[in-house]
């Protein structure tokens, strides 16, 4: 190449970068991506809430008496609440026992009912437990928070620190069976002792996860009430029921 050509490409050279001011980048920012390019990273999916209150649903259910229809309706319409919610949140959940759909169950409200001597057909009010709810759909809803978030209440594993012996008052069979399938899904609760029971009235001790003013407030949240007994006998310190029975 003649000295004069090199001459010229070296002072054009010397040019574009006197040109440049001082402090530039040395590097040119890229633009961003058209709107036909796929993002860097998948948008995370939204927030999925939960409803833990299914409502209207219906209970129906045959047997050869009526006491055996009213526990198949329930069972049923438990199972059909969780259907709902898990449709409700889209996904078609695990397989569960009706045993596991009940022990996610806080409390059930009857609206109607309309019993015989060997069919039981009603609609039902279905509360279920947060935790637990959460425990079983984790890592099958995407957007679902984590059990821990959920809640502050202590861990099912966590051993009782406090113990309240209390005398359990109820109007039917049907009425303590509930009450007890209440105080065992309370997260405040680790254990529920019968040391007696009667037709009206059991006595019963309660192992707490917490203090007895703190799990009073939990438990009146699922339709319990604990209250200290009115001029207790020895060992009727305190009384449980369902809140509004007798």
């Amino acid at each position: 190449m003649p000295a004069s050509s090199r001459g010229a490409r070296l002072a054009l050279t010397l040019g574009l970068v006197l040109a440049i001011p001082a402090g530039a980048p040395a590097f040119a920012q890229l633009p961003p991506p058209s709107a036909g390019q796929p993002a860097a990273a998948a948008a995370e999916p939204p927030a999925v809430t939960l409803n833990l209150t299914q409502r209207g649903v219906p209970a129906e259910a045959s047997a050869e008496n009526g006491v055996l229809a009213k526990e198949r309706a329930l069972a049923a319409g438990r199972r059909a609440a969780w259907a709902k919610l898990l449709a409700e949140a889209g996904t078609s959940g695990p397989s569960l026992s009706d045993q596991q759909i009940d022990d996610m169950v806080s409390s059930i409200v009857i609206e109607e009912e309309r019993p015989s001597p060997t069919r039981y057909s009603g609609r039902i009010t279905v509360n279920f437990n947060a935790g637990r709810v959460r425990g079983a759909l984790g890592g099958r809803v995407p957007g679902l928070a984590p059990v821990a978030a959920a809640s502050g209440a202590p861990a099912p594993g966590v051993p009782a620190s406090n113990w309240v012996e209390a005398v359990a008052t109820y109007r039917s069979m049907a009425e303590w069976l509930d009450l007890v399938r209440r105080l065992k899904g309370a997260g405040q609760v680790a254990s529920v002792d019968v040391q007696a029971i009667a037709v009206d009235a059991a006595r019963i001790r309660l192992g707490l996860r917490g203090p007895t003013d703190t799990v009073i407030g939990d438990l009146a949240g699922l339709g319990i009430a604990l209250v200290p007994a009115v001029g207790p006998r020895p060992g009727e310190s305190w009384r449980v029921g369902l809140a509004g029975g007798g």
